[in-house]
Formats: C-alpha cells, structure tokens, sequence
C-alpha cells in the first residue's frame, strides 16, 4: 500500500513537472520528435523506474503544448494594422462602467463564422443589459504584451483567462435579440446587481459589497487597487482559494448543525456534510459568473473533498498533489495564472509548517500558518511583482477574517435577502472598511525585489520550507542568508564612465532609465496604467530604490500620466520639466543645465524661440560617455528640431537617437537627422497604434541615411550601453520567450 502510494505522488510530480516546463519551451517540437522520444523513454521503462516518470513528466509536457496550442490557434489573428470587423456578440457577463468606458466579456462570432471569448470596451458608455445579443462593428486586437523582462504579462494572463482578444466598440450597433431563458443565471446576477446601486452615499462601499458577493472586481474604482496593493490586500477582494472555501466550509457547517439535530441520520453523514460544503462552493463560483480562478479554485476543493471522503487523513501532500494535477489538467494554461501559484504554494507552506508540531495550541498554529504564509509570500510575490508589501502580514492578520468572515457573508446575505436595510448596513461597513484602507495605504512601504537569477530563487524557496522546520536544523542560518541575499540582491553596475540606458516597452508612450555607476535617471513616465503594471514593476526589478533626476519632457499624458505613480513608489531628488507648472518643485529644462555622474556627461539642449505647441516645449537629453551619445527628444516636433539643428549643428551628433513623437511624420526631419547622424533610432510605440508610429516617411528618410529603425513594439524594450567599447552596444533586453508569446517578431506580421 505504501509503495502504491509513493509511487502515485511520484507520478504526480512527474505530471505537473513536465506539464509546467511545456510553458518554458522556446519552440513547439514537431510531432515526430515528441513520438520519438516517447517510444525511447517507453522502451527503457521497461527496466528502469526513472524512464517511467520521464515518460509521465513528457506526457504532461505533450498535454500542456497540445491544449495552449489550440487555446493560441483560437485567439484572434495577429494583424498590425487594426480594420472594424462586423462581429455578432452577445454580452456573456456584468458590463462594468467607470468614467471613460463600459467594458464586458462578450462572446463573438465574426463574419466567417469563428467563434472568440473577446473583452469588448464602449467608450460612448451605453447601456449593454447582459445577455443581450447585438450587431456591432468592432477594432479587435490579438493578445499582445509588452516586452521587458518583469511586469505584467498581458499574453499569459489572455491565456490564463481564457480571453481571445480585446477590442473597442464603433457607433454602430444594431440589436439583435434581448436575453431569454438560456441567460437567466446570467439575469439574477444582473438584477442582484442593480439592487445593490440603488443604495446612495457609500458608493465605493457598494462597489467592494458586488466584488465580494457577484465577482464584479471591476466595480471598484483604479484608485481602490492602487490601495490594495501596498497592503497586500488584492487577493480578498478576488472571489478565488480564500472565499470559496470559506463559504464552503460555512455550508459543511450549517449542514453539520442540522444533522445534529435531526431526527434521521443518514448512514455516512460525512459524505452529506461534504456535498454540502461543495454545493455551497459551487453556487458562490455560479453567483461569481464562474470566473477561472474562481472555478480553480473549485477543482481544487473538489479533489481534496474527495480524497477525504475516500481516505481520510492518511496524506495531505499526496492530495495536495493530486489536486494541483487535476487543475492543471483540466485547464493547463491555470499554470501560467499568479493566482495559482499564490493558492497552491501558500497552501504548501501552511501544510509543511503544520505536519511538524501537531501537538500545539490553536493560537500558536494560527500565528504559525501567518508566519508560513509571510516567508512564503515574499519570494513568491517578490519574483512575480518585483516589489513585497511590508506591512502585508501585519493587515492581513485583521484584514482575512474581517473580509472572509464578516464582509463576505454579509455580501451573500444581503445579495440574496436584498432589503434596503440590510444592504445599506453591509454597504457602510464596506465604506468604512475602505476609508480605513485608503488611510492607510499611503504609510505602508513597499520592498522594491530586483530580479534575482532564477536559481537563487529557486534556492529562496527551499529556504523558506527549511527555516518552517522545528528548531535544531544546522542548515537554518544558510536559509536566512540566502532569503536574505533573494531580497537584497542587485544586478551589477554600470563602471565609471559608462551609461546603461533602457527604452521601456510601454506601448504607445515613453519611458527611458539611464544608469551609471551611482545614479539613476528617469526621462518620462509614460501612461499611469502603464507606469503601474510595467514601468514600477521593471524599476524595481534592476534593483531601483530612488531617483537621483526625474525627467518629464512636456504635459501629455503618454509621457508624464504616470507622474504620480513613480514619485510615489521612488523618492526623487530633482523634477526637471519642460513645462514645470504642472508639478510641484519642478524645474525647467532649460539649456545650458550640464552635470557629471561617474565620468558621464549630461546636457539639457533648447531650441531658440517661442513655440506655441507643447510637443516643441519638450526636454531634450543628451548624454555622452566616452565619446558615445544619446539624444533623446521627446515629442519635439518638425518646428523644435529645425532650430535645434540651427543653434546647435554638429554638436547633436549622437550615435543612438530616440525618435521624437514615437516616430511621427511630424518629427525627425532630413536636416534634424543629417545633424545628429544616429546609427540606431529607437522608435517607441505600441504596436498597431492608430496613429501607424512609426511613419511610412520616418522610415524612408531613415533608409535613405542607411540608419537602423529598432521598435519596442515589434522586439521589446532596448538596452543600450555607451562607453564600455569602441561603439556603443545596443541589444533587445529580452532575446527570447516561450512558444507561446507572440513578441518579439519580425517584420513579417499580418496586415
């Protein structure tokens, strides 16, 4: 029996293993190659054990490129430019609506006949009741991501989702059929929602009571999550792992109750308790709209509720493993969701720091499993965030039960029983638990984590089950340095005399960090939405804590919208603007302004003149290290670089220039290029852009000087390094992905 056992968590092991390393392949193997190696491993199996978990281990792996396969062969064609498509919709969840758009899950069918699962946006907000079925037109994009090393990953968070696209609504629409019968599941939660805006006066409270009660995650406004996160509150407010088994275990013991006190007793009360639990589950996952972390999280309680109706106690990491394959059997892209990891590693954490003292108070197992949960917490969100929330234990031991065992029932409750009373009680204890947060999260730091080698991580996390064990263990005070070397580890620097400089994949914006040996340089912010999920995140990452300068080159909102999102996460010591009575303490860029870092050389240049446009009020950067330049000029414009290249002729000279105007017609003139005479231009733009950046004429007057166009929205972010050679070194920061990312590409894409 033993043996059986051991031998079906090994294959166990080998199934997940080669099932998640199908996501770090860097090309799809041909058919005959997986059968040959098959037929090999198959062959030696025979006589040797190990063969047979290789064997499982590439039948997960098979499993996994077969099913993101035909996920990615589903997803809508990747095409650079973007044409309305006429599209027959139906609205398959809760439009969401805040103060530029409405936005909803729709499922599409195009005018060949294939069907997508698309996140449809209105920007002219009309009203879109869900279930209804529509004719519309619509500019639908691939999922395509940003490339830069860390941040968020637009294309695995598509696939994790199940999402085939993304697409912006056009003015026409015309009404095809209203919801019938088939969308009354869909209807109850709609009219459930409906009662819950009618209370006034606590309207963030209402939003966070639908998050809680319906799934409506996106009911709460950008600024509650921007709270969220320094607290490290994000996963209360997703109805996943946390309130699915609460509510689970709520229904297990109401049914528990009522079989005490019940005349008849069934013959295995267990096995009524238990289908209590899960019927409970699966009705809050319905009410939820059965969103993917919430139906893992199903999969998850469902495995483990039958392992212990079949066996009991006997191993709880044989039916953790178990459940782990299941999820990731049935929807294997789940292994490519933060949530799953998040769920599953913190439960390992708890289970290996619960097996070793069984004997102990429940108060001491309580602040054991909040110890288990913070160790592990910071290398798991630390390698997939790049920052860890510091006072994240500390709020969570109030914060969980206060949601999970208060809010949460409330939610339920008054969704079902929706009387104004009831509703307007739990909606004020929501506001009031938001105010409490939106206090607070302005005093809780953040740890920026640079972006370790992946075997230090690895190292990080086996620390973290080595310092749970019970005390006596020799290897504890390696753990803790090498926990400690996880988070304080910074990649190397730059020597004197050299500049690293890094154009930032932000879509259609600017973001540029300059480096040297001891200071750090910000020109521009780029959108607020692209500040948080990518520029912050990869700051972080290079291991980042403050600003020496921060450069904002003129008010629009693709260079300096995420203004406030990086003052606030990174302490600046200088603001250098070329319009600074848009922000406090700012200074004007103004020319003549030199400085020295390291052994590298700064200038601010102006053009001589008065322009009205703000793109001609730009900064304008340059930066030399032995004898190697880079010219970076914001949005300046035709007007800008004409008496630029009068006041200051050669001395532009730079050999990599950053495209004014993301590469617009309106910049990088002939006279302006022949004066700086870059090698490289880098062109920063998202791809598919409605503006088309870069210009069909930016690209010819760059042929015609024999100068190399680099594009964020076709390699990723650049990384370029002046004053360590003879010519300056300019690579993509990220030269390869798995299969399964689209970027980087050539230029060979769809039209």
């Amino acid at each position: 029996m033993e043996q059986g056992k051991i031998r079906l968590i090994h294959g166990l092991v080998a199934w997940v293993a080669g099932l998640v390393w199908s996501f770090y392949l860097p090309a799809q193997p041909s058919w005959q190659l997986w059968a040959v190696a098959a037929l090999l491993l198959a062959a030696v199996a025979i006589r040797y054990r190990t063969a047979l978990l290789l064997l499982i281990a590439l039948a997960g792996a098979a499993w996994g490129v077969w099913n993101t396969g035909c996920a990615l062969a589903a997803q809508w064609p990747l095409k650079e430019t973007i044409q309305p498509s006429a599209l027959q919709i139906r609205v398959a969840d809760l439009p969401q609506r805040d103060e530029r758009r409405i936005r909803f899950i729709a499922e599409a069918t195009d005018s060949s006949g294939r069907s997508y699962r698309l996140q449809l946006s209105d920007y002219q907000l009309r009203e879109w009741p869900a279930g209804s079925r529509w004719q519309v037109m619509a500019r639908v994009r691939a999922p395509l991501g940003e490339l830069n090393g860390a941040g968020f990953d637009r294309e695995a968070w598509a696939l994790a989702a199940g999402l085939d696209g993304s697409g912006t609504l056009g003015k026409e629409r015309r009404l095809l059929a209203e919801a019938d019968w088939r969308d009354g599941w869909l209807l109850l939660r709609q009219n459930l929602s409906a009662n819950w805006q009618r209370i006034d006066g606590a309207n963030e409270g209402v939003a966070l009571m639908r998050a809680l009660g319906l799934g409506e995650q996106n009911a709460l406004p950008q600024t509650a999550w921007q709270a969220f996160r320094p607290l490290g509150l994000n996963h209360l407010v997703s109805i996943s792992g946390l309130h699915i088994s609460m509510v689970a275990l709520m229904a297990a013991w109401l049914a528990n109750r009522l079989l005490r006190v019940s005349p008849w007793l069934p013959s295995r009360p267990r096995s009524v308790v238990l289908s209590a639990g899960l019927l409970g589950a699966f009705a809050y996952t319905a009410l939820a709209g059965f969103p993917v972390p919430a139906l893992r999280s199903l999969w998850m309680l469902a495995v483990l509720a039958w392992f212990w109706w079949r066996r009991g106690a006997q191993s709880a990491w044989l039916a953790w493993w178990l459940a782990l394959a299941v999820v990731l059997t049935v929807y294997p892209p789940s292994a490519l969701g933060v949530g799953t990891w998040l769920s599953f590693g913190l439960v390992a954490a708890l289970l290996w720091a619960g097996s070793w003292r069984l004997q102990e108070s429940a108060w001491k197992i309580a602040v054991r499993a909040q110890w288990a949960a913070t160790l592990m917490t910071i290398v798991l969100v630390g390698e997939r965030f790049s920052a860890v929330p510091l006072l994240s234990p500390l709020v969570n031991a109030l914060a969980i039960p206060w949601f999970s065992w208060v809010l949460t029932p409330l939610a339920l409750l008054a969704s079902f029983l929706p009387f104004y009373p009831l509703q307007w009680l739990a909606a004020q204890l929501a506001q009031y638990t938001m105010d409490i947060l939106y206090w607070l999260a302005p005093y809780a730091p953040e740890w920026g984590v640079a972006a370790a080698p992946w075997p230090l991580w690895l190292l990080a996390v086996v620390s973290v089950f080595i310092i749970l064990l019970p005390r006596g263990l020799a290897l504890k005070p390696l753990a803790w340095l090498i926990l400690a070397g996880f988070m304080l580890y910074r990649p190397p620097k730059p020597l004197p005399g050299e500049v690293r400089a890094t154009v930032w994949d932000i879509g259609q914006g600017l973001a540029v960090s300059v480096e040297t040996q001891n200071h750090v340089l910000l020109f521009d912010t780029a959108t607020a939405e692209m500040a948080q999920m990518n520029l912050i995140p990869n700051l972080h990452a290079q291991g980042w804590r403050r600003l020496d300068a921060l450069v904002l080159s003129h008010h629009d909102n693709d260079h300096d919208g995420g203004f406030e999102a990086v003052v606030q996460r990174f302490q600046s010591d200088s603001v250098w603007a070329g319009q600074p009575e848009f922000y406090p303490e700012a200074r004007l860029c103004s020319d003549g302004i030199r400085w020295q870092w390291d052994g590298v050389h700064f200038e601010f240049l102006r053009p001589v003149g008065t322009f009205k446009a703000d793109n001609d009020q730009s900064c304008i950067l340059r930066v030399v290290a032995n004898g190697q330049a880079l010219l970076i000029t914001g949005d300046l414009g035709l007007a800008g670089e004409e008496s630029l290249a009068s006041r200051y002729g050669s001395g532009l000279y730079s050999q990599v220039l950053v495209l004014g105007h993301h590469g617009s017609a309106s910049s990088s003139s002939g006279m302006f290029l022949d004066a700086v005479s870059p090698r490289w231009a880098i062109a920063s733009n998202g791809f598919a852009n409605h503006y088309r950046h870069p210009a069909e004429e930016t690209q010819t007057r760059l042929k015609l000087r024999d100068i190399e166009l680099l594009r964020t929205d076709y390699r990723g972010a650049w990384r370029v390094e002046l004053g360590s050679g003879s010519q300056p070194k300019i690579a993509p920061l990220v030269f390869r992905q798995a299969y399964w990312h689209k970027k980087p590409f050539d230029s060979n894409v769809q039209q």
